[in-house]
């Protein structure tokens, strides 16, 4: 019993820490500049993903995205900068937790953009994560902690791998939804028709084609063949 009560209250700072993470952008509403192109950018390449199956995001656009984390801790050096105001170094060097997370954010994403460079990780795994809905949700929390100060402690991290779940979770359904309006390539009714159309044409063009062959045939073996010529007779003395 004792460790079944130790459980709800590790759980309700879960759930407080996801809310926490979910009201970010309301919290402080700096983040919705960087919030709502993440999330712009996951809804529509998921979509896009989920009318092309068959694709893959590429060992390219995986590296791209491992620089979203450089490019995310330079943005908090930009946000230590002008933290007071006014642009100040110091700012930033005075704040050593974010000065030291920032600079371990940029070794992470130069460590991963060597991994993806290099094709050093199975390319099933490799592209996984560091598609759009990890790198995004990742970057997401890293700047929540920033903007609105919640700490980086074992809830959080909690909170994030439920707030991915979650993400992953409705994008997946929205691929289903989507598979389900039309085909799998994407081919609408309207496209099945012309495409059904296009080969009707086809098919009436090789019928003509065969039909004009065979009267072609049929007209050259009616035809009276020339009589044969007669030989040529020379005078004889």
């Amino acid at each position: 019993m004792a460790e079944i009560a130790e459980i709800f209250p590790f759980l309700s700072a879960i759930i407080s820490r996801f809310a926490d993470l979910i009201q970010a952008p309301l919290t402080d509403q700096k983040m919705l500049w960087t919030a709502v192109p993440l999330v712009i950018a996951t809804l529509f390449i998921t979509l896009y993903f989920g009318k092309y199956r068959q694709e893959d995001i590429g060992w390219n656009t995986a590296f791209e995205n491992t620089m979203v984390f450089l490019f995310v801790s330079l943005n908090i050096i930009q946000y230590m900068y002008y933290s007071t105001g006014t642009g100040s170094w110091d700012s930033v060097l005075s704040n050593s937790v974010y000065l030291s997370s920032t600079v371990g954010l940029a070794a992470i994403a130069l460590f991963l953009m060597i991994v993806t460079y290099y094709h050093l990780l199975p390319k099933k795994l490799a592209f996984f994560l560091f598609s759009a809905p990890p790198v995004n949700v990742t970057t997401y929390v890293i700047m929540t902690i920033v903007y609105t100060g919640v700490p980086a402690d074992i809830f959080t991290l909690a909170a994030a791998i439920m707030l991915f779940l979650l993400i992953y979770g409705i994008l997946r359904l929205l691929q289903r939804l989507e598979r389900m309006a039309g085909k799998e390539e994407g081919i609408t009714l309207l496209a099945e028709k012309s495409e059904s159309e296009r080969l009707l044409d086809k098919m009436k063009e090789k019928n003509q084609e065969i039909i004009d062959k065979k009267k072609a045939e049929a007209k050259t073996a009616s035809a009276p063949s020339s009589p044969p010529s007669k030989p040529k007779t020379g005078w004889t003395g």
